[in-house]
């Protein structure tokens, strides 16, 4: 049967009539006539009650089943003087019997029921069925005890409700309402209670209300459990005190040992974020030690003190925690940190050969593309072994790594193998275009005698990039002395970049640029967008190159409008606002294309036509487009050209829609 809400609604009303009225206490005096009237009892009922019938003697009385239903009916209606006389009867039937120690306890039998719905966290059905008891039996109320037991589990919902909501004020002021919410016995409110304290501010009596959770608590789960929540919410420095109370085994091993471990590592992680001269804690580094150095000690506490170790210029301390945590399990994380301490104390060749078992790992695939690519980039790289270079080179094909693109350019440049170098230059001005890279690009095609390409790509890079140097133009045969002079200077590691991005957020506004292309070599262009905005308050020529880097960045993660909005924040030269805008009309007429818009899909495509020739797919785009508005004859002049260009299954496809065999099935 469903329950109007007006009807539960109403329960509440009815529990506090409950609990408004007084305790009936159980006077074994003498009768009088106005204790029958109070109980309803007619003078005939109490001569019945009281007769004693008569007793069987062959009947064991310790053996025979007393009936207390009556009894236990009258007292759940609170009905006194009936209560006695039943009490009365039962004794001159069964002499020795005494009535049962329950039987105003809450929790009796006839409430039974009820208690199991509370018990089962059943609230609403429960108070449905209060209600309906109720109804049946007229002047039957519960105890007092279910009454005040059921608001305090309402107000303990409520309370955990605004916890889980975040709700501290409102958490604060639900407990306010009743005191006796918090204590030992609910070690998830006090929890909860403690928690909005502190975000409230009070967090001096946060930490009394967990000293409080921690004297209550019964199993060593819940001790430490409480330190934890502790941990979690005051901070180490502020739970501190909690630890005064551990407890210690035979063996003089303290419970909160593995917390203090916890605690230890979190330090140390505060330590490698914090600024350079702080002090690393030495307790907690002691405390890690050890329990890295235990035969049963885990790969990632390795690493933590590797880290540690890395950030001290402790060379040795951190390759054997970095081999340790690799040993243990660490993965690609220990190689790379084994990768960077071999390199910083002057092992290039084992930091190579190291890289090499974690190729594939996104983080040691770029640093082993760094350091690569300053071996074919020295001024006298000499000759590489085949295999590694052929890595090498598909990892950079698989990363579109626009640096190792240029890398491979050079060195092919350098050892006079003018088409590959050509073609990598051309890599990475797609990948990510440089100045360097157009002008390796064009000392290829002279070197090559292209001269038209040459002229068409100098008119381009040079609107591109105002500081490509005119010594391509004035001189073919001068590639030769400009490529000693081309290649990259040495930089600083992708990954170590990266990781001082990440861990620290520190670095210059040039080396945030530099992480800021690394992150888009490994495809991240979420953090990206991130650090090149950090470079952006370098100077003018950094913030120049993040702008145009932070637009690549926001288009390759799809978010055309940011990209348009960094692209019109004027920091970027005319060629590059104007590169970043054709792709962008370019993104937002897919878009519009992709959910059948063809009308705004033609608008921004003729927008964009108007600053640059278009490409094949949008061509076919607009074909498309066309053929959806009904403008078949214009669909089909363009697929005819694309088809002549490059006859195509998508072209012949279009022809065979738009064309004059498809106008009879129309």
């Amino acid at each position: 049967m469903l329950v109007t809400a007006r009807r539960l609604g109403s329960t509440l009303a009815l529990l506090g009539s409950f609990a408004a009225a007084p305790a009936v206490a159980l006077d074994r005096a003498g009768w009088s006539q106005a204790t029958l009237d109070a109980g309803a009892m007619t003078r005939e009922d109490a001569d019945r009650a009281f007769a004693a019938p008569p007793v069987d003697p062959a009947v064991s009385r310790s053996d025979a089943r007393v009936d207390e239903s009556a009894l236990r009916y009258y007292a759940s209606q609170h009905a006194t003087a009936r209560v006695e006389a039943e009490i009365r009867r039962l004794r001159a039937l069964y002499p020795g019997w005494e009535p049962p120690a329950d039987l105003y306890r809450p929790g009796a039998s006839d409430e039974q029921a009820l208690w199991d719905l509370y018990g089962k966290d059943q609230i609403d059905q429960l108070k449905l069925e209060i209600e309906r008891r109720g109804a049946r039996q007229p002047g039957w109320r519960p105890s007092q005890d279910m009454v005040d037991k059921l608001r305090r589990k309402e107000l303990r919902n409520e309370l955990v409700k605004a916890s889980d909501a975040a709700d501290w004020a409102e958490v604060l002021k639900t407990a306010e309402r009743d005191p006796l919410l918090v204590g030992a016995d609910d070690l998830d409110v006090t929890w909860r209670l403690a928690e909005a304290s502190a975000k409230t501010g009070a967090r001096d009596h946060a930490l009394e209300l967990y000293k409080l959770a921690l004297a209550g608590a019964k199993t060593a789960e819940e001790r430490s459990g409480t330190v934890r929540k502790a941990l979690a919410v005051l901070g180490a420095d502020a739970a501190g005190p909690l630890f005064a109370d551990e407890r210690k085994d035979p063996d003089g091993k303290g419970e909160f040992e593995a917390l203090r471990v916890d605690v230890a590592r979190a330090a140390l992680g505060d330590w490698l974020k914090a600024d350079a001269g702080k002090p690393v804690p030495p307790a907690d580094l002691d405390r890690l030690t050890k329990t890295a150095s235990a035969t049963d000690g885990t790969a990632d506490d390795a690493a933590l003190l590797g880290w540690v170790a890395h950030r001290r210029k402790d060379w040795k301390t951190a390759q054997r925690w970095f081999d340790l945590a690799a040993d243990h399990g660490g993965g690609a994380k220990a190689v790379l940190g084994g990768v960077l301490v071999r390199e910083a104390s002057g092992r290039h060749a084992e930091a190579l050969t190291l890289a090499m078992t974690q190729i594939d790992d996104p983080e040691v695939g770029a640093l082993f593309l760094d350091l690569m690519g300053a071996d074919l980039t020295r001024p006298n790289p000499g000759t590489v072994p085949a295999d590694r270079l052929a890595r090498y080179a598909a990892l950079t094909e698989k990363l579109e790594s626009g640096d190792a693109a240029q890398a491979l350019a050079w060195y092919a440049h350098g050892a006079r193998q003018y088409r590959a170098a050509a073609a990598w230059f051309a890599k990475s001005m797609a990948w990510r275009p440089s100045v360097k890279s157009a002008e390796g690009h064009l000392l290829a095609l002279a070197a090559l005698g292209e001269k038209k390409d040459f002229a068409r790509l100098e008119t381009d890079y040079r609107g591109r990039f105002p500081d490509l140097p005119r010594l391509v133009t004035s001189d073919p045969n001068a590639h030769r002395a400009v490529a000693k002079a081309a290649p990259v200077e040495p930089k600083r590691s992708c990954s170590t970049l990266v990781a001082e991005r990440i861990l620290r957020s520190s670095g210059s506004p040039a080396d945030a640029l530099a992480a800021g292309w690394c992150l888009m070599d490994q495809k991240r262009a979420e953090e990206a967008a991130v650090a090149f905005e950090a470079a952006r308050r370098g100077d003018p020529r950094i913030a120049a190159e993040a702008a145009y880097g932070q637009a690549l960045a926001h288009l390759r993660s799809g978010r055309t409008d940011d990209a348009a909005r960094v692209a019109a924040s004027g920091g970027l030269t005319p060629a590059r606002r104007d590169e970043i805008g054709r792709i962008v009309l370019a993104q937002q007429a897919i878009a519009n294309f992709d959910r059948q818009a063809w009308s705004a899909t033609l608008d921004v495509l003729d927008r964009r036509r108007a600053h640059v020739s278009e490409p094949r797919d949008l061509m076919t785009m607009r074909a498309w487009s066309l053929y959806h508005l009904g403008r078949r004859a214009d669909a089909f002049e363009i697929f005819t050209l694309l088809d002549r260009q490059l006859s195509t299954r998508e072209s012949r496809a279009g022809l065979a829609a738009t064309g004059p065999l498809a106008y009879g099935r129309s």
